[in-house]
């Protein structure tokens, strides 16, 4: 964020700067315009410096550290042995949760990934 902060800071500057290069009929139209988009820069600058401050990416809830059930009746089987593998949670679009672990049956062996609830 400091980044993003020196760089805005450095285009406030440059719109100080050309503002007082404006020709002298449009000087006060110019220096309304670098004012109002100084106080604008200086909004994002206190937005981009804030801590509080989010990204889109902050927003993804963490894996979970492992499924509610870790034993299920195995779909081939049918034997209560569907177990989950530790530390195979990851994340998943086409479920309700966003979440499926690895399972795998201490049986007949068959292995599935499963929506985590």
């Amino acid at each position: 964020m400091a980044d993003i902060a020196s760089r805005l800071r450095s285009i406030k500057d440059g719109v100080t700067q050309l503002a007082r290069l404006a020709a002298p009929d449009q000087n006060d139209a110019a220096r309304q315009l670098a004012e109002t988009l100084g106080r604008e820069l200086d909004r994002v600058i206190d937005d981009a410096t804030d801590n509080t401050f989010t990204s889109p990416d902050d927003a993804t809830p963490p894996l979970p550290s492992a499924p509610r059930h870790t034993t299920l009746r195995c779909p081939v089987c049918s034997l209560r042995s569907f177990t989950y593998r530790p530390g195979t949670v990851r994340e998943a679009h086409d479920s309700a949760t966003g979440f499926e672990a690895l399972y795998h049956c201490l049986s007949c062996g068959h292995e599935a990934w499963i929506e985590v609830e």
